[in-house]
């Protein structure tokens, strides 16, 4: 364990995507959480779906940790802004251990994470139609980076106890690692999935986490875990004084500016640590959903639209015309709108749905977005501007993009681009009409100081 930190923590990490990390850590999290400790989770990589799981868990905001959107001291920061003494870190990894953004280093890897936070890592391996095999990826997996603390291993979807001890022999004769657990297959564990990931925590009932924490409490020797992980009992948190955030350079900001954000079952994509920097920088943060509210919210500076799953529910959206106009009007007479990948569908003309029907939205921009032809877009971003557009000095806005639409009948003009040595080449995003701004980008505005300091002013104005 890290001896420079007063706190405890693991990583949990998979193989690979769909090994069963994502229930192993929310399990995990509820198990712990009911057992008396304070629990601060926390997810590898650009991820909105599995922090609200994390949430739903242990009823703290999950936060994002992610090495390509951030420098590596702005991801130390966070995580020491966020965890204090006798708290307990559960980190989710991404995809497997040694994903991330190049085929050939650690960058944005769960692996990097580790290293970067020094902490132990739980593999999760799939065991189904495995036998002596899984001893040889166990053992792949810890000779890839020997640097690595890689101690324990859970076996998920075990079909017998036959299965069980098989998978335990082979692993414990040839590796130095541990099995903490098998896991039996269980189909009422399942959580269903959609084309982004996991359906949403807000569509879950309580009961599936507590199905996973009795699940791993069944099979785990808990014992031999919290050996292992050398964590000690459970101790009540102890109120910290309340200190600046290392990760942001400049004091909290006094000034209150008001921001409404769209929050409902559409609109649910933002990060725990945009919420943070927004209060911050000294807004005052309010709420409303697109879905039911028939009126913005009146006197604010800033209207943000974040990314979601409005596609599922666009026939609603449609529906409030009320608020629709309102938005629109509200573009046309100045206000600051900005809205990200979800946001970006509703402020346009409409969303064609993948049986060809239109469904006119918002309309400040001149474009419709599709999903007659599903196609994933994918991948970090770092966007630069093709003009200055009317902004003084040059930004670069870092994010990532994840979506199954595209624009379609589109008359605006980009006036961003991201550069790409791979396949993909040029990317363009990032539309502007007066003071509304939309990008397929999710920005992570954390990291992006300039461009939170240019939408201050523009407001102010």
């Amino acid at each position: 364990m890290n001896s420079k930190n007063n706190y405890q923590g693991l990583i949990v990490a998979g193989t690979h995507s769909s090994a069963g990390k994502s229930s192993v850590s929310m399990g995990l999290m509820r198990l712990l959480k009911d057992s008396g400790w304070s629990i601060k989770p926390f997810k590898v990589g650009p991820d909105y779906i599995d922090p609200a799981h994390h949430t739903r868990a242990c009823n703290q905001p999950s936060y994002n940790l992610d090495t390509v959107m951030c420098t590596k001291k702005y991801v130390k920061d966070l995580f020491d802004d966020v965890v204090q003494k006798n708290d307990l870190a559960i980190i989710e990894g991404v995809m497997g251990l040694y994903d991330g953004a190049s085929p050939i280093s650690e960058k944005g890897s769960t692996a990097e994470i580790a290293k970067l936070l020094n902490l132990p890592v739980l593999l999760v391996i799939d065991g189904r139609a495995l036998s002596r095999s899984s001893a040889a990826m166990v053992l792949g997996f810890l000779q890839l980076d020997p640097k690595l603390n890689l101690i324990g291993v859970i076996a998920n979807n075990i079909n017998s106890t036959r299965h069980a001890n098989i998978i335990k022999r082979s692993i414990e004769y040839y590796t130095s690692a541990k099995l903490l657990a098998c896991l039996p297959t269980s189909s009422e564990l399942s959580i269903p999935s959609r084309h982004l990931g996991l359906q949403q925590g807000i569509e879950q009932k309580d009961n599936i986490y507590q199905k996973w924490a009795k699940h791993i409490e069944s099979h785990m020797n808990l014992k031999k875990f919290f050996k292992l992980f050398n964590l000690k009992q459970p101790q009540q948190p102890i109120p910290q004084p309340k200190r600046e955030p290392k990760r942001w350079r400049i004091k909290k900001k006094m000034e209150l500016l008001n921001i409404a954000i769209a929050k409902d079952e559409a609109f649910q994509f933002i990060y725990q640590d945009t919420l943070d920097f927004f209060t911050h920088q000294g807004f005052n943060i309010s709420y409303f959903s697109p879905l039911t509210d028939s009126r913005l919210p009146q006197n604010m500076d800033v209207y943000y639209f974040p990314g979601g799953y409005p596609e599922l529910h666009v026939q609603q959206l449609n529906k409030n015309q009320s608020l629709l106009k309102e938005i629109k009007k509200a573009g046309a007479s100045g206000k600051l709108m900005i809205g990200e990948c979800g946001g970006l569908m509703y402020l346009g003309k409409g969303i064609i749905d993948n049986k060809g029907k239109t469904h006119p939205l918002a309309g400040i921009f001149n474009y419709s977005t599709t999903l007659k032809s599903k196609k994933l877009t994918l991948g970090y971003r770092k966007l630069k501007m093709s003009s200055k557009d009317q902004l003084k000095d040059k930004l670069i806005l870092t994010g990532h993009e994840f979506h199954y639409s595209s624009l379609i009948k589109n008359k605006e003009t980009p006036n961003w681009f991201h550069s790409s040595s791979n396949i993909e080449g040029q990317v363009s995003d990032g539309f502007r009409k007066l003071n509304c701004f939309s990008f397929y980008s999710h920005i992570y505005w954390g990291s992006n100081s300039s461009w939170m300091k240019y939408i201050i002013n523009l407001a102010k104005k």
